[in-house]
């Protein structure tokens, strides 16, 4: 579900809106709670605000377990996507601005069996249906968009 965005940023010939979303710990329902998956939504300049014609597109950034980068100026690989595309940076669950993992919050979840479960909600299968979550909250309904992965193992 749609959490928030903050305020448009302009930087160099880009247009940059902060957005959050909540999404299940575990996607199965199993295990109640929520975490919060951060994304940045880059438009051209000459194109915001967007309206419904321009496409989107998800940027995965290499991992999985990086934060999605933080475009300065309208340059390299974002300006020429930014030509067609409105892009969407995900900061992946556990990462950047996202519900973080960290070694002072595990050690606070019990032995080793707890933490590894944790961690196992952390994985690229639940990435991928935090991505279809936001795609359903950001698009009008069965409109799809392009996937773009730098270095993504999962």
């Amino acid at each position: 579900a749609w959490q928030g965005e903050g305020p448009p940023v302009q930087v160099e010939g880009l247009t940059l809106t902060d957005r959050t979303f909540e999404v299940p710990l575990d996607h199965s329902g199993a295990i109640p709670g929520t975490i919060k998956v951060f994304a940045r939504e880059v438009v051209a300049t000459s194109k915001y605000p967007p309206d419904e014609t321009l496409p989107c597109l998800v940027f995965f950034q290499g991992g999985p377990g990086f934060e999605s980068p933080r475009p300065t100026e309208s340059s390299g690989w974002i300006q020429t996507a930014c030509e067609r595309f409105r892009v969407l940076l995900l900061d992946q669950r556990g990462t950047g601005q996202s519900t973080a993992i960290t070694a002072a919050g595990m050690s606070k979840m019990g032995d080793a069996e707890v933490q590894a479960r944790y961690l196992s909600f952390f994985r690229a299968d639940s990435i991928v249906r935090d991505a279809e979550l936001i795609r359903q909250a950001l698009l009008p309904k069965g409109v799809k968009w392009t996937t773009l992965g730098q270095s993504y193992g999962g």
